[in-house]
């Protein structure tokens, strides 16, 4: 499910393809959401610290790791695994990314 110039976000989380949708059961509140970085040097910390930061918003909207429970302040833990495997399943993209940007730099000598 990855698209150039995409992070893709799967049911559970930001999830890299079907297997691991299918091995794990959606929560009520999975959605699809793409996380978009055409307009960021992958090459330079900066915009890495960026992506993280867009990835991290995204896991956390597609989580509902931010939303209220009545009576409590205490996160579900629904909600913080699939935050964890949402930000641990989408690392393999952003790390491909950024050795695509890292090489594509080399490549025109900057």
């Amino acid at each position: 499910m990855f698209k150039t110039n995409l992070i893709a976000a799967a049911a559970a989380g930001l999830a890299l393809g079907a297997a691991a949708a299918a091995t794990a059961p959606a929560p009520a509140f999975a959605k699809d959401v793409e996380v978009r970085y055409s307009d960021l040097n992958l090459s330079t910390p900066e915009g890495q610290k960026k992506l993280e930061r867009r990835i991290d918003t995204a896991a956390r909207d597609v989580c509902n790791v931010d939303a209220a429970t009545t009576g409590s302040r205490i996160r579900s833990s629904e909600a913080t695994a699939c935050y964890n495997k949402a930000r641990s399943d989408v690392s393999a993209q952003v790390a491909g990314a950024v050795d695509k940007a890292s090489a594509q730099r080399l490549a025109v000598g900057n």
